[in-house]
């Protein structure tokens, strides 16, 4: 392959890795709920349970991983390690684990390990992008494309073989995950002034962050807005397999949505030329408010799809306006505590709660508990209104520009 060739840069290596992560999140996101509770027997209040745990654990593991990735001499690291350490949990958690309890402690072991290499991913997309050979919404958008894969292999697989499929494929996953982090990601050494900075530093830099309003304002407006998909993440596969809908068209619904988010992401030269960072995210709070209040009607037919081409807006949107302000906000020598810090406070806490709620809800009301997602993004839209307000931007130097 020409050593000019976009495909054969760091962007490129980065965005393998990022895929297989994708793909392993585009099976348990959708179907482990389904898998938990025909393979293993658990209510809707057990599912949330097991699920929300991790979100909540964020908190606390998030920044202590933080402490680490931002202290070590080379950023591939964590991803390296955490990769490794998320095959052996998971195995554990799909093969051994048999009742409540033991799903719950080793369900915490094994979604942390691939929450926390989440934001590192990130991260590491946001540099490789920064090169120019590939744009930071195309390297998204194919790891968006493999979730989407996931999704829809998924459930034919699910519909051929049973749930069982869920085991094969997150394990094949993760196993890829490993390999392409560990022999494909190249030399990501950290920043001068993050090596060597004594504990003391890097807690007086976590304490700059969260005296930054305008960091906390985007952490809950933006937590809130994705919080929101926490009866979707956790539910609609339930509640849309009680409803009728063969797993086959729940795999299509979710590859839509995905597919939506991937179209938004290729087209953000043009949109960002329109629209600020503040502005989608009201405009994922918008589409989100939309689509929870008509999905609390347990629809069935044709207006399930175009509701879930608003996933570009509810998630995508908010996602890419949360990722630009963070950029803008943290210094290079914080960005990993800046991605773990919105990934704890915003996608743990918030989602965590609302995951747990939308266990109780489903017992409860079934499809219904769309509707307190809808708040939850209302709200969040109300609070990114403050973001609107003039604000002194500092510099963003040109070679760390993502395009």
């Amino acid at each position: 392959m020409p050593r000019n060739s976009p495909f054969a840069t760091r962007a490129a290596r980065v965005t393998l890795v990022m895929s297989c992560l994708f793909s392993t999140s585009g099976m348990i996101l959708v179907f482990l709920p389904r898998w938990l509770e025909v393979a293993r027997g658990l209510e809707g209040a057990q599912i949330g349970a097991v699920l929300s745990l991790v979100q909540f654990m964020r908190i606390f593991t998030g920044p202590a991983l933080a402490f680490w990735a931002d202290s070590a001499a080379d950023r591939r690291t964590p991803i390296r390690a955490l990769s490794f350490g998320a095959v052996i949990a998971y195995a554990a958690f799909f093969l051994v684990a048999r009742d409540f309890w033991q799903l719950m402690v080793l369900g915490l072991l094994a979604l942390s390990l691939t929450s926390g290499v989440t934001p590192f991913v990130e991260g590491a997309t946001l540099r490789a992008t920064a090169e120019g050979k590939f744009s930071y919404g195309v390297a998204r958008g194919i790891g968006t494309i493999s979730f989407i894969a996931a999704n829809v292999i998924g459930g034919a697989l699910i519909d051929r073989i049973g749930v069982g499929a869920v085991v094969i494929w997150s394990l094949t996953s993760l196993v890829c995950l490993v390999g392409a982090s560990w022999l494909g990601l190249p030399g990501d050494p950290a920043p001068p002034g993050a090596r060597g900075r004594t504990r003391r530093a890097q807690f007086s830099s976590i304490g700059a962050l969260l005296r930054n309003r305008r960091f906390l304002i985007l952490i809950v407006a933006c937590g809130l807005i994705q919080a929101g998909h926490g009866f979707y993440y956790s539910f609609s596969t339930l509640s849309w397999r009680a409803q009728g809908i063969s797993a086959d068209t729940v795999g299509l619904l979710w590859g839509l949505g995905g597919i939506a988010e991937v179209a938004f992401l290729w087209s953000l030269p043009l949109i960002e030329k329109r629209l600020s960072p503040e502005a989608m995210i009201l405009a994922g709070a918008g589409g989100g408010f939309v689509r929870w209040i008509v999905m609390g009607f347990a629809p069935t037919g044709f207006v399930l799809w175009p509701l879930q081409v608003l996933h570009c807006l509810s998630f995508a949107a908010a996602h890419v306006g949360a990722m630009r302000l963070l950029y803008r906000y943290t210094p290079e020598e914080n960005a990993g505590m800046g991605q773990t810090l919105y990934a704890a406070l915003s996608g743990g806490l918030l989602m965590g709660c609302s995951t747990l709620l939308s266990g109780y809800l489903y017992d409860a009301i079934q499809a219904r508990g769309y509707w307190a997602m809808a708040g939850a993004a209302f709200v969040g839209g109300v609070l990114a209104l403050q973001l609107l307000a003039p604000v002194t931007r500092r510099p963003e130097p040109a070679k760390q520009a993502v395009p």
